[in-house]
């Protein structure tokens, strides 16, 4: 007898909707249907994935099926009940119950109930295997005492990513980085806890040393949770609450910026940038979210920005990643703080796409047309780059750029592709609606993330010894010479006032760390100066440059042998 019949038996006329959750669970269902486990990648909350659709999912509370949810790998808003978990792939993994004429929730329980009549012994196979995925033992609680927690050594880590001891050592971030020692014990092969090693002192261990970011959940002053990083670990410690918890910067009094990254090392890289561009000011907050973002993540962010006294011109900066993922942060970001004016839902969408119900409430309809006509002059830009006669390639890449517009049961959907530009062109549209740009931005690196771009910055300064830059940072002219860079401005200046410029200029020396050493200033007003420095250091390297050249010259001069006053006159010598 399968368990359908079982149930059928109970519940003749119709098996309720709490009975169908207690007894399928998510690990069940999505082993039946081509999961995968992954077990590296946790066990108190296990992993599956679904290689055909690209789909990963973690589960929580996997020991009980009724109240089991899950969330899929990087979108929050993927989550749920085992219904949310079938309904929201509907036109992918359970495409063949999905029958359009049927009501949605019809569909859902034709999943349920067909694997209710799978064969019991399969069902027994699939139950064994979502038991040995679970941990029996309830998940660890974050306790800093277990953990061999130290001041920041000079020689850390971080050094070796390019973050200066300065900017460690910024009022944003003294004291906010750690280190976390790690004890290996070689006799028995396997690193033992803090507390083991304090009640075992006389053995001998192999130590390694973390860079930690401490995690709070802005409910509390207490840690609740660790990023560890070093050349070989990139992990939360054990029991850290990675769902709700995000690292935060010293705030300042009256904080006028929150940045908010994917990593502390982005965060460290950001503030170092700032800094050798000419921005020193402590006027803001850094957030780490450690790499993913969920919907409480999201909370305990705007939870802290609320608590402080902002500077009247507060603004919120998602400096997530520059890749697809980053900018699917930043929707999901911005998706939750428009929710009050404008309220999307996630719901079922294809394969690397999000979809979204828009509100259907007449009270919305504006600000809902408002962002229709948007899209549909997004996808006429998109499709102006393609040629009609475009090749197959070519119309799959389309494909993966346009936003495509539907309707599930009167209500209008949009499914987004996950790319940069339809993810970056939804989230500007809705601040742009809602009118909270003037409090929320997005700002990206120029490389994948601000690491990236630092260590650009100052594998750059490692090359060319000088820069000339313009006020929005833009580099126009890179050079080792002194003399040649300081004549390079005053030629920056003569066309500036032939050309009635409004703008500056500053010439800059490169030193350790992508730092920057002004050492002369142009500011003009169309084409008049208005103000125009220059450092005592320039004249000085200028000097030394040419007497060292001069020098040289002069060495070559007495290393060429003297020719004959014969050979002068020309006369044949004898």
């Amino acid at each position: 007898m399968t368990k359908f019949d079982e149930l059928r038996e109970q519940f003749p006329n119709l098996i309720p909707v709490q009975e169908l959750r207690a007894n399928v669970s998510i690990i069940e269902l999505a082993l039946h249907y081509g999961y995968e486990p992954q077990v590296h990648k946790g066990k108190s909350r296990p992993v599956l994935e679904n290689a055909q659709y690209k789909d990963t999912i973690i589960i929580k509370n996997p020991q009980d099926a009724a109240k089991q949810v899950y969330q899929r790998a990087g979108d929050f808003t993927d989550s749920g009940t085992i219904i949310d978990f079938i309904r929201n792939r509907l036109t992918t993994v359970f495409s063949m119950f999905n029958r359009p004429a049927d009501h949605e929730f019809k569909n859902v329980t034709g999943v349920l109930y067909d694997y209710l009549r799978v064969d019991p012994s399969e069902v027994t196979r699939n139950r064994q295997t979502a038991v040995k995925l679970s941990d029996d033992k309830p998940k660890q609680a974050f306790a800093k005492e277990i953990f061999d927690i130290r001041p920041l050594e000079a020689n850390n880590y971080l050094t070796t990513r390019l973050i200066a001891p300065q900017t460690i050592n910024s009022p944003e971030f003294v004291n906010k980085v750690v280190s976390q020692v790690s004890y290996f014990d070689p006799q028995k092969g396997h690193s033992e806890s803090f507390l083991t090693v304090k009640e075992n002192p006389d053995r001998k261990y192999i130590t390694f040393s973390n860079v930690a970011f401490p995690y709070y959940n802005g409910l509390s002053t207490e840690v609740t949770g660790l990023e560890l990083r070093s050349e070989k670990v990139k992990l939360h410690a054990p029991g850290s609450d990675r769902y709700s918890s995000v690292f935060i910067s010293n705030p300042p009094p009256n904080p006028t910026l929150f940045f908010i990254l994917e990593s502390g090392i982005d965060a460290l890289s950001h503030k170092q940038l700032r800094s050798v561009r000419g921005d020193d000011a402590f006027n803001a907050v850094y957030f780490s979210t450690g790499g993913q973002l969920t919907a409480q993540q999201v909370n305990t962010i705007t939870r802290y920005i609320s608590s402080f006294d902002k500077a009247p011109d507060w603004k919120i900066n998602l400096a997530f990643d520059n890749d697809s993922k980053g900018h699917l942060f930043d929707l999901q970001f911005v998706q939750q703080l428009t929710a009050t004016k404008f309220p999307l839902t996630s719901t079922v969408a294809g394969i690397n796409r999000v979809g979204y119900l828009l509100p259907e409430q007449e009270t919305y309809r504006p600000m809902r047309d408002a962002l229709l006509d948007r899209i549909e002059a997004y996808n006429k830009s998109v499709q102006a780059q393609f040629s009609p006669e475009a090749d197959p390639l070519g119309k799959k890449e389309l494909n993966g750029q346009l936003i495509t517009v539907g309707h599930n049961q009167g209500q209008i959907v949009l499914n987004i592709p996950e790319s940069v530009g339809p993810l970056s062109a939804v989230s500007k549209s809705l601040l742009e609606l809602t009118r909270l740009d003037h409090r929320i931005e997005i700002s990206k690196s120029f490389s994948k993330d601000y690491n990236l771009e630092l260590t650009r910055e100052i594998k750059l300064g490692e090359k060319f010894g000088f820069v000339i830059k313009d006020e929005s940072g833009m580099e126009l002219l890179n050079g080792n010479s002194a003399v040649k860079m300081a004549r390079s401005f005053n030629q920056f200046k003569n066309q500036a006032e032939s050309e009635g410029f409004t703008g500056s200029f500053t010439l800059f020396q490169r030193t350790d760390f992508g730092f920057l050493k002004p050492l002369a200033e142009l500011t003009l007003e169309k084409g008049i100066s208005i103000k125009s420095t220059q450092n005592p250091a320039l004249d000085e390297l200028v000097q030394a440059e040419k007497k060292q050249t001069s020098q040289s010259q002069q060495v070559k001069s007495d290393e060429v042998p003297e020719k004959s006053t014969t050979q002068k006159s020309g006369l044949k010598p004898r």
